[in-house]
């Protein structure tokens, strides 16, 4: 039976960039194959353009479009997470945000074989003409110093439009409390998860981050003072970790997974499978 992918869209007044982001969604190989079913569901904060317009093109049996006044992204994407049951794999993008084309097939690949319950692959961004500018891979994620939030502090972001997770992780969130998140809610989903289960990671391109003027992910010092206020403070030997492991993060792949044998995958040509 076809693994069920639950993808949200929170949005509002997304018209511009929009269609990109259902296009990468709907596109995606593993869904046009039948390998994987698709559950999509596009939550939108009341918009007052013709983003209705623009998802409801696709066709009607192809998105759950929700439209309605909400508190903010974190509290459309609670919305969107209280209808993706288990069992299946669950992931969010923004609107203006781009999957790549075989990303779910790659997910399958490790969710099926490698019994990973929750994945990220490369941190990808691109400029406002859908051109990637970066892309590199990430070395390695401690689920201690994820609960300690030093990701993001003195090492990189997990780089949420490149994650997606076992849908049964969803029933050890608290959407009230997530709806409440303006900036840091990314974290708490982190967060939560690490306290149950390691985050692996792919040497692949599955998703990734657009970079525009105006978008929340600027607003710094605010999203430090929300995550402040739900991370637990750092041991000492923790900062020495994160101290320590900085440099690896700009070592070559090779170099990454001799140090991260068991959580970082790197695609095998001779075998044709990810070891």
């Amino acid at each position: 039976m076809p693994t069920t992918f639950h993808v949200i869209t929170p949005c509002r007044n997304a018209e511009p960039r929009l269609r990109e982001t259902v296009e990468s969604v709907l596109s995606q190989t593993a869904v046009v194959s039948g390998r994987a079913r698709l559950s999509y569901t596009v939550v939108d904060g009341a918009s007052t353009d013709r983003s209705a317009e623009v998802v409801r093109g696709f066709g009607s049996d192809r998105i759950r479009w929700i439209s309605e006044p909400d508190a903010g992204m974190y509290d459309a994407l609670a919305k969107g997470l209280r209808l993706a049951r288990p069992p299946g794999v669950c992931c969010y993008i923004n609107a203006g945000d781009l999957y790549a084309k075989g990303a779910f097939d790659v997910v399958l690949d490790l969710f099926e074989k490698k019994a990973a319950r929750w994945l990220t692959g490369m941190r990808v961004s691109y400029n406002d003409r859908s051109q990637v500018v970066s892309a590199s891979l990430p070395f390695r994620y401690h689920r201690s110093l994820i609960e300690a939030g030093l990701y993001g502090r003195c090492l990189p972001f997990i780089q949420q439009e490149s994650t997606f997770w076992d849908a049964s992780l969803n029933d050890r969130l608290d959407l009230g409390k997530l709806a409440g998140f303006k900036l840091a809610g990314d974290f708490y989903l982190w967060k939560t998860f690490a306290e149950v289960s390691d985050l692996a990671i792919v040497e692949a391109f599955l998703g990734g981050f657009r970079v525009h003027p105006g978008q929340l992910s600027e607003a710094r010092a605010r999203y430090l003072a929300e995550l402040d206020a739900i991370a637990r403070a750092p041991s000492l030997a923790e900062r020495l970790l994160a101290q320590a492991e900085r440099g690896l993060w700009h070592a070559p792949g090779r170099v990454k997974k001799w140090f991260n044998p068991k959580g970082l995958y790197r695609f095998d040509h001779g075998a044709q499978d990810w070891r």
